[in-house]
C-alpha cells in the first residue's frame, strides 16, 4: 500500500475513537506482553505474579515491575502516535497503564487496565488513591507512596488490573459509550484477543462505524473483521493522518525525532 492509496479519515468522520494497546508504546522500551518476545514469555515469573490470588505476597514484585515500566514511560515520553492522536482531539480507550496518552495531551482516556502512575489501597472497601513517582525497587516507599494505607492501614499496591480482577466499571462504561457513538473506530497496537476490549470494534461496527486496524503485522483474519487494515507503522500513519486532516505539511515540530 502506498501513501496515496492509504485510507485516511474524511470529513464524514466526526467521531473518531481509538483503541490502543502496548504496541503504540513499544518504541519507548516498554515492549509488548504477548508473543515470543513479549514480557510474559521473557519473564514468566513476572506473569505468575500478575494473578490476583497471589496477593499480598506478590506485592514486592508488582511494585518492582510496574514501577520500572512507569519509570521507562515517564523517561521517554509520548511517541509520535500518542501525539498525533492527541492533536486529532479523539477520545481513547487504552489497555495501557503508562499514562502516555494523557502526557501527550489527550483529554478523554478510558484506562481499562488501570494506571501504573497511581497507587491504591489493597482493601476492597477503601477508596484511597494517590499519584506516585515511579522509582526502582520492590517497596511502595521506593515510588513515593506509603506502604500502609493512611486511611485504613491495609497495604498499598499499584493501580493496575491483575488477572482474575474486574476491569474498572467507570472506564469500561466510558469505553462502551465511546464505541457506540463512534463513526470511525481505530485499533492500534493490540492483538485484539483480550476481552472485553476485543468486543469494542464489533460493537462500534454494529452501531454503524467504519473500523480500521493499524498494525505492522496484522493477525490472520483481520481483513474479515475490519473494514480497513493498514499493515504499517502507526507512528508514520497517525502523524500523516493528522497532517492531512489539519492540512499542514512536513513533520510536526511536536513530533520527537525517531527513536
Amino acid at each position: 500500500m502506498t501513501r496515496s492509496d492509504r485510507f485516511v479519515p474524511g470529513p464524514e468522520h466526526r467521531e473518531i475513537v481509538f483503541l490502543t494497546g502496548s504496541g503504540i508504546s513499544a518504541r519507548t522500551g516498554l515492549g509488548t506482553f504477548r508473543g515470543p518476545d513479549g514480557l510474559w514469555a521473557l519473564e514468566p515469573e513476572t506473569e505468575q505474579a500478575m494473578h490476583a490470588e497471589l496477593l499480598p505476597g506478590s506485592l514486592p514484585q508488582l511494585w518492582q515491575v510496574w514501577g520500572r515500566m512507569a519509570r521507562i514511560a515517564c523517561g521517554h515520553g509520548p511517541t509520535p502516535g500518542h501525539r498525533a492522536i492527541a492533536r486529532l482531539g479523539a477520545p481513547v480507550v487504552t489497555q495501557n497503564i503508562d499514562g502516555l496518552h494523557q502526557a501527550a495531551g489527550s483529554e478523554v482516556v478510558a484506562e481499562l487496565h488501570g494506571s501504573a502512575l497511581r497507587a491504591v489501597c489493597l482493601g476492597s472497601r477503601c477508596s484511597w488513591t494517590s499519584p506516585l513517582t515511579p522509582g526502582d525497587g520492590p517497596r511502595p516507599e521506593d515510588h513515593g507512596v506509603p506502604g500502609s494505607c493512611p486511611v485504613c492501614g491495609e497495604p498499598t499496591r499499584p493501580d493496575v488490573v491483575l488477572f482474575d480482577e474486574q476491569l474498572p466499571g467507570e472506564a469500561l462504561d466510558l469505553a462502551t459509550r465511546l464505541a457506540q457513538r463512534a463513526d470511525l473506530f481505530v485499533v492500534v497496537g493490540t492483538s485484539g484477543v483480550v476481552f472485553p476490549s476485543a468486543q469494542l470494534a464489533p460493537l462500534a461496527a454494529s452501531h454503524g462505524a467504519e473500523t480500521v486496524l493499524i498494525d505492522i503485522a496484522p493477525p490472520l483474519g483481520a481483513r474479515t473483521v475490519f473494514d480497513h487494515v493498514l499493515a504499517e507503522d502507526a507512528h508514520e500513519v497517525l502523524p500523516d493522518w493528522e497532517r492531512q486532516i489539519h492540512h499542514v505539511g512536513g513533520n510536526s515540530f511536536l513530533d520527537p525525532f525517531p527513536s
